[in-house]
Order: structure tokens, then sequence, then C-alpha cells
């Protein structure tokens, strides 16, 4: 992305705003409160250098970074609190060293990067690099997505439609949030998430068949966010709203989780949500039934074998 024409983010902080001594400290500190906690510390012999600039809309948290001279280490390990999530990456200049899990990378600008920072994450920049990002709840994209190893890269080649409408989606949304209501943000947040699953899994060398199936995996998948609360959602009920048949729709699906299953996760993902936000303001069986659960003891079942942990130790 380029970083003239792009919206402009609030700073959060730089390392220069510190004392010399205090830099490090006080970058880890800055960088800590966007990516959870982590260990930084100088790639060579030298001073951290860094600045933030950091925007939360909704669920998703738009980020430009500047790093100098410095790495750091993210464990797997984290508290039921924090959500894991991905980071869409657009390298702006330089270049870093990343290792998610037990694959390793390096970040290039003219590339975008889907990094799964759920997992063990490290970064290395000896010298300078900047990156413009989306911190994304692994929610939002893994029922899109299906299981990711760790990193997806796409090179950016121009001209590139689907590139240039996800770009315009997250410029829109920078620049128009404060005017939009809440209906409105949902709304091309779930649009930019979609074009954004299709840019990240396609390519130039992808066959008709291949776009016919992500045309209409995109499809079910809205459907499903804008459906999922209705308990008595069915295969033959999708199917037909997606104008699909029930057949289709199992082989669009047969490559990872099933379309009911993925209405599941969806459905425990939203509970999730709610249990963090609401605490005990809203009651367990108040929320299955909103999420599209039709009895609680079904919903704490499905809950603690998705999450190790039974709704109510939330």
């Amino acid at each position: 992305m380029d970083q003239k024409t792009h919206p402009q983010l609030p700073l959060i902080g730089r390392s220069s705003d510190a004392r010399p001594d205090s830099a490090g400290e006080h970058w880890r500190s800055l960088f800590s409160g966007v990516w959870g906690a982590l260990n930084v510390k100088p790639a060579v012999e030298g001073s951290i250098s860094g600045s933030l600039y950091s925007r939360k809309i909704g669920d998703l948290t738009f980020n430009r970074i500047e790093f100098g001279n410095q790495q750091f280490e993210k464990s797997h390990s984290r508290t039921l609190s924090e959500e894991p999530f991905f980071s869409l990456s657009f390298p702006e200049s330089g270049a870093a060293q990343c290792q998610i899990g037990d694959r390793t990378v390096r970040l290039l600008p003219q590339n975008t990067y889907l990094l799964n920072n759920g997992m063990s994450a490290k970064l290395r920049v000896e010298k300078d690099y900047s990156t413009f990002n989306l911190k994304i709840p692994v929610s939002a994209l893994e029922h899109r997505l299906g299981p990711n190893s760790g990193i997806l890269a796409r090179a950016v080649v121009q001209p590139d439609a689907i590139y240039h409408m996800m770009t315009r989606l997250i410029f829109e949304l920078l620049q128009n949030v404060d005017e939009a209501d809440d209906r409105t943000v949902a709304f091309m947040t779930n649009q930019m998430m979609e074009t954004v699953a299709f840019f990240l899994t396609s390519g130039d060398s992808m066959s008709e068949d291949s776009i016919a199936v992500q045309a209409a995996q995109a499809r079910v998948l809205a459907y499903i966010d804008a459906s999922f609360r209705d308990p008595e959602l069915t295969p033959q009920r999708i199917a037909a709203a997606c104008r699909v048949s029930r057949s289709y729709l199992y082989k669009i699906f047969s490559d990872g989780p099933s379309v009911m299953e993925r209405v599941r996760q969806r459905r425990l993902e939203a509970a999730r949500g709610m249990i963090l936000h609401l605490g005990d303001r809203e009651s367990l069986t108040r929320i299955a039934m909103t999420c599209g659960f039709s009895s609680s003891s079904e919903f704490s079942r499905l809950f603690k074998k998705q999450f190790g942990v039974a709704p109510s130790r939330m």
C-alpha cells in the first residue's frame, strides 16, 4: 500500500518519545498494547527504534508500524481472554524475517501476507521495515479460509482487480467510519473479509471451476454470517438461499469443515465474544439462544469441546 495516499492513522507512540536508555522498554510497552505480551530486543548492536499508528474499528485494528533494529518473539500461550488473531500485512519498505510455527518467510513490499499470530511468532528487522496491517480475529477469517498452517503469501501483480477491490474497501472503511452507523460498518467489514479471503486463496492460475467454487463458498459464508443465529438453519435452507443444490453445497465444503460445522463454529465464536464482553450481565442460557443454539446443555458441551473450558468458567 502507498503510505502517501493511505488515510492517516492516529499516532500511538514512538521509541523516540522516551529517553535513550528506556526506548526499548517504551517500545515494548507500546507494541504489546496491540500485539499482546511479547519479548523485544535489539537485532544487532545499537538501539531499538519504532513507531506505531493505530485505530480499532469494531473487531479489527488497523496499524501502520515502523520497525528499526529489533526482533520480537510472541509465544503460543495466552490467557483465555486473549483471542488469537491474524495479521494481514502489506509491507511498504525494507524487509523483515518472520517465523510462524516452523515456517519462515522474508516479508517484502509488493506482497501481501496473512500471519497467524495464534501460533508462536518471531520477527527480525536488522535495519528498517515499515508495514500497514490489519489485526483480524481468527474467528473472522478461519471459517472462510479453513485451517491455516501459519503463513499465507500472495504476490501483488498489477493489474489485480481483487487486490484493488480489497484495498479500496479498507480505505473506504477507514475514511467513512465516523459517519457510518453500526449496521453499515458491519456490512463493510463483512464484505472486506470476503474479499480478503478470496484474494489470499485465489491466483492467476485458478481454473474457472475453482473461481466458481470460491464464489459459491463466499455466498454461503456471507449467508452464514447473516443467519447463524437462526436455530432452524439447515443445509437445505442454506442451499436454497444461496441458489445451489444441497449436493453442491456439500461438495464445495468437502475439503475442510462441513457447512454445518462452520455454522457451529460461527455460533460458538459469537457466544464466546458475548461472554467476554458481557460477563455476568447476561445469562449463559440467553447467550446460547441468542447465538442459535437450541439448548443450553448442547451449547455447554460444544463450547467445552471447542475451547477446552466450560462457558461458566470463562
